[in-house]
């Protein structure tokens, strides 16, 4: 029987205790555990020198969203002014994906942050930053809505949608919003079928747990999930419940004071 590893997060608003999944994403796991031991360098990019310092001590929660997620793990927010931009801080490498099917974003998954898809087609994870799912309840109505990104994403690898897709590229690029409008009323329609099959391959205790623990169905399948919270659900909410900019910061800095792994 294995024994996962765990991690605790001391922040100014209270502990938050983590099970990480080195079964599920061992890559992920091992880069997380050694950044926050101090057992991997890493470039600063504050000072583009190499430290082995625990990454994460001193970073904030840059990023909270509620009803969705809260995001931290970027070493430029360590002592960062108010107004600084945040979020693509890293210690200069990304992280080969680790996503699995059966690892959903309930509330309190942990999962790896990434850049969007334009850029990273791999869905390769960040060196560092990672995110906490809080989400919110989903009956079958929000639940199917949430299957839609994925349900796009198998719409444009079908061969037989390639010209709906290049049309739509097209029609976007010559500002032809009425037309493109028209274009995505009829993709809508046409992943209908997609959304029904995915909905009803989804395992019945999926669906339980969302539509009474909550979480944000809409990441499946697009990050690597590589741990869960066993404890601090407390801080969890308080700390999306932060009244936050326009950029989704906090208003007050919500830190992470040390990051600490227990085998």
């Amino acid at each position: 029987m294995t024994t996962y590893t765990q991690a605790t997060l001391h922040t100014t608003q209270g502990d938050i205790v983590i099970e990480l999944f080195p079964n599920h994403a061992p890559k992920t796991v091992a880069n997380f555990v050694e950044l926050a031991s101090g057992a991997r360098e890493w470039v600063d990019p504050r000072t583009g020198e190499k430290t082995n310092a625990n990454l994460y001590d001193g970073t904030i929660f840059h990023r909270v969203i509620k009803d969705f997620m809260i995001q931290s793990g970027d070493p430029k927010s360590v002592n960062a002014s108010p107004t600084a931009m945040l979020g693509d801080g890293g210690p200069n490498y990304v992280v080969p994906n680790e996503i699995k099917p059966n690892l959903y974003h309930f509330k309190g998954a942990l999962a790896a942050a990434r850049q969007s898809d334009d850029v990273n087609p791999m869905k390769n994870s960040s060196g560092s930053q990672f995110f906490i799912v809080t989400g919110t309840l989903l009956d079958e109505m929000r639940l199917k809505q949430a299957l839609e990104a994925q349900a796009f994403e198998n719409f444009k690898k079908d061969p037989a949608n390639q010209e709906t897709i290049l049309k739509g590229q097209a029609l976007s690029q010559a500002g032809n919003m009425a037309a493109l409008q028209e274009l995505e009323q009829d993709v809508q329609k046409r992943m209908q079928p997609i959304i029904e099959k995915l909905y009803g391959e989804m395992p019945s205790e999926v669906k339980q747990r969302y539509a009474h623990w909550g979480g944000s169905a809409s990441l499946d399948n697009n990050y690597t999930v590589f741990g869960k919270l066993v404890s601090g659900y407390h801080v969890l909410s308080a700390i999306e419940n932060e009244p936050t900019t326009n950029a989704d910061r906090p208003k007050k800095d919500v830190k992470i004071i040390e990051a600490f792994i227990q085998e």
